[in-house]
Formats: C-alpha cells, structure tokens, sequence
C-alpha cells in the first residue's frame, strides 16, 4: 500500500477523491471560496464568519498593508493571540505576497528586537496588551509599529501572482536549547503540510476546530488553521487560553489540535467532569509538537476517542508521518506522508520533499548545517522503521549522553520509561556528576490526579519504589542513579516541550 493510499483510506469513500494538492494559498482561499463559501470559517470573541465574508475581508486587510507601504516580499511580524484577526491577517498577507512572521507573544526585551531585525521586519502589527512594552523598547528605525486596535480594512487590493516556491511565512525554531532561528517556509511547503493535515480518521469536511496551538508556532497554521479551511471546517478562536474551559462546550469541537501537554490536561477534565466538559462531540485528536506518551493514547481510548500522535519539524511544514491506528501501534508516530521521502542514516532521520523549508533566514552557515548537498534535511532525531513502515522516533543526536564506559544513552527512552508509570506526569533525564563518578539523574514531575484518586500525600517514596522497580528491568548502564521529585511543573518552551537546561 502506498503512503497515498494508506491516507486516504482513513478518510470516507465520499471524500476521498475530493482533496488534491493547492500549491499556493491564493489557491486554498480560491478552494474554499468555490466549495464553502456559505459554511461558518471562523467564531469566537469576534463572532461568527463565514467563508465569503471571511474572504471578502481579506482584499481589505491587503488594502491596509499596501497603505502601510508593504510590499510584495516584505516581511510582516505579527505578535497577536489566537484571534480571528491574526487568522485573517495571516491570509491576507501571503495572498499579497509578503511573507509573515508570526511571534510568540511571550517574545520580548533584546530578543524580540533582535529578531525584528534579523528578519527584516517592516511592519509589526502587536497586540494592544503589550502597548506599554512596545512603546518602551528601541525598535529598529526600518520597523513601523502598529497596534491591532489600528488595523481596518481599507479599500481593496488584489491579490499578489504567488508560485509554488514563492516565500510566505518565517517560524521561529529553537527547540528546547539553542538560540531562535527563522525558518521560511514557501507557499508550497506551508500547503504539502495542510494537505497532509487533511488526513486523519474519520470525515475530513465540516468539522468543528478550536485554535488552541498559537498560530506563533508551525502547528497552529498549518495543521489547525490551514488544514481547517481545506475541509471547510470551523475554527473556533481562543484569545486567552485561561478560558479554555468555558470555551470548550460552547465551541463542541469534533477535532482538536493539541500538544501532549494540552492533551493530557483536557483528558484529565473529561475523566474528572465527562464528555460534555469538552463540548460533548469530539471524536478525534491530533497530538504533536513533542512525542507523545502512550497513556495519553490510552486515556483518550477509554474515553472513546482516537488520539493520533505525529512527527514533524519546523523547517519540514510541520508534518512529516502520522499514525492513524495508535490503539495498534500507539509508540510510533505513524507512516511518512505522501510526496516525500523518509530514511535513516546512522539512526538519524532525514527528510526529502517540496514541503522543506527554504532554509533558515539571513543564517545561511545553520541552512548549510542541516541540508546535505544533494538536498536532505538531517532531522537531528534519531528513529527507526519496523518491519511494516511505521516510524518509532528514539531520541535526539544532540541530547545523547555518552557514558564514560562508551555506552550512548538517549535521554528521550528513559523519559518515555518513566511517564508509562502512573504515578509520574513527566520527566527529564540529563547527564550529573555525584561523587565523581558520571550518572543518569532523573527529574520527575508527580501525577497529582493519581496521586489523590491512589490516596497517596506524600508521593516520594511511591515514586521511587516504582523507579527502582524499573532500574530492575533496565540494562544496568542505563539505570538511574540519582532521582529528584519536583513540587512545581518544569518550565517550558511555547509549544509546552521542558527546556532543557
């Protein structure tokens, strides 16, 4: 079976010949303009919208930033919540052929202006919460700045000739170490990523979304909100991720997007209140943005829901495999996705396909760094295939700790060996010298809601019996030598990885 065939014999017989590959997203708003038009594109604060309206909108936002004096090519920033705005506003943009750069609204001080001119931001639309952070920092003389209550459509202007290849946003990458870099994506890589997205258990059109992932990260516009408008879906937008709850039964999603952190947290409130607690329809989750444990497949199993863990990077659009049967096979991340090629060499993963990035902007020594000569992007994460094609990712080559007797240790097995116990949430396993000798340290976050439902007060003891259990069935290099239980959650990058420190 092809990787075509094994994706769309997820999707019902009556769609299946329905999707084909858009190269650029003038094409996908043309798409969704012909098929969808009447259907609801967007709701939330700013209310309901459909796809006409949603479209009619955006000949008028491209009238604002041709008045702001941007050009075809010029870079946007954008440092908004999840709103309809930003939704619009990122459509807007690329159909007019500048190229956005969506910013991580926890993105402030030096880096921040540090990046505005790195990427060679012209225009910086911001939220008008960080009015007095804005107005306090020395932006670069080439920014304009421009707060989101002062964006009005004005007039009309047309959309831009957009090819395949021709650039269209920069995401920030760095991972859970190292410096940001920019990655720009072109209109065709962006569009592979949403087209792949399509694809996932179950019907594919007119389903009900909810903007959880910020659109700062390449998970949110592609697979939540580009994927969305491909099936004619509603995205339900969420400002402030402090009303999730609220906004749950009112939106009734049937799919959601989600980090493993963000899942495991919406598992653990339907189990608490019931189904209704997340609007009563969903039916389908697509986990990604971090490897996710197998008990969070589990907990969506016993609530009647399929959760489909994924594999993708930045600089690939995202989306590289997806597992459509995880209660079969629930540790891999799935098959890769049509239109690429996927192999290992030296157990790392490389990657080949139109939906790499173009490389990282103004860094061309990191692009070199990554992409061989002959055009594969080396991942850095170490995987493996089984004997049926499914990807199993094991580990990240720069995280490997080598132990003075030679043996390589992936952190990542261990960390996956240690949220399979109930009693732990999640876990970081680094490289510590105690008593001059070299060990493996775990630091272990508590599961609180097993603690209580176990009766448990003072977890320590109980989680270090069921480590020590595990150190029995390890090889003894690689058991854990030294063990520390947090009484806080670890810090975290946006897309809620830890930082490793």
């Amino acid at each position: 079976m092809t990787a075509l065939e094994y994706y769309t014999s997820l999707l019902p017989e009556n769609e299946r010949d329905f999707f084909r590959y858009l190269p650029t997203i003038n094409d996908l708003v043309a798409f969704a303009g012909k098929h969808f038009a009447s259907d609801l594109a967007l709701d939330g604060a700013a209310g309901p919208m459909t796809y006409r309206e949603m479209i009619d909108a955006l000949g008028g936002l491209r009238g604002f930033l041709k008045a702001q004096g941007v050009q075809p090519g010029d870079k946007v920033g954008m440092q908004l919540p999840n709103s309809a705005l930003a939704a619009e506003l990122i459509l807007a943009a690329m159909t007019y052929g500048a190229v956005i750069v969506p910013i991580p609204m926890t993105m402030g001080g030096e880096e921040l202006t540090g990046n505005l001119r790195k990427m060679d931001i012209s225009l910086y639309i911001y939220a008008d919460v960080l009015e007095s952070r804005v107005a306090s920092m020395p932006l670069p003389d080439a920014v304009r700045p421009v707060a989101a209550s002062k964006v009005t459509p004005i007039g009309f202007a047309p959309e831009a000739s957009n090819e395949k290849d021709t650039p269209a946003a920069i995401f920030f990458t760095g991972g859970t170490t190292g410096k940001s870099k920019g990655a720009l994506l072109s209109h065709g890589a962006l569009m592979r990523g949403a087209l792949n997205g399509v694809y996932a258990p179950g019907e594919a059109l007119r389903q009900r979304y909810l903007a959880l992932i910020p659109f700062s990260h390449v998970f949110g516009v592609v697979r939540n909100l580009l994927s969305c408008f491909y099936t004619g879906s509603l995205l339900y937008t969420v400002e402030d991720m402090r009303t999730v709850v609220a906004v749950l039964p009112k939106a009734k999603p049937t799919l959601l997007v989600l980090v493993p952190a963000l899942a495991d947290m919406l598992a653990g409130l339907a189990k608490m209140r019931g189904l209704d607690a997340l609007g009563g329809q969903l039916r389908v989750v697509i986990a990604g943005g971090a490897q996710v444990p197998e008990g969070i497949i589990r907990r969506y199993q016993e609530l009647g829901i399929i959760c489909c863990p994924g594999y993708g990077m930045t600089e690939t659009a995202n989306l590289v495999s997806g597992n459509g049967d995880p209660f079969t096979c629930p540790t891999s991340v799935g098959r890769p996705y049509p239109e690429q090629e996927v192999k290992i060499v030296d157990d790392e993963i490389w990657v080949k396909g139109d939906h790499l990035m173009l490389g990282y902007y103004n860094d061309p020594e990191e692009t070199a760094n990554i992409f061989t000569p002959d055009g594969w992007l080396k991942t850095g994460d170490l995987g493996r295939f089984d004997e049926n094609g499914m990807l199993y990712i094991t580990g990240r080559r720069k995280n490997i700790i080598v132990l003075p007797n030679g043996e390589n240790v992936s952190p990542e097995a261990l960390e996956l060996a240690l949220v399979r116990i109930p009693l732990i949430k999640d876990a970081l396993v680094r490289e510590a010298i105690i008593e001059q000798r070299t060990v493996l340290e775990a630091e272990v976050f508590p599961n609180a809601p097993v603690l209580a439902a176990m009766q448990i007060t003072d977890p320590e003891p109980a989680i270090r019996a069921a480590v020590e259990k595990l150190n029995a069935s390890l090889p003894p290099y690689m058991t854990i030598q030294s063990l520390l239980v947090r009484k806080e959650d670890f810090k975290r990058s946006p897309s809620m990885k830890i930082i490793r420190e």
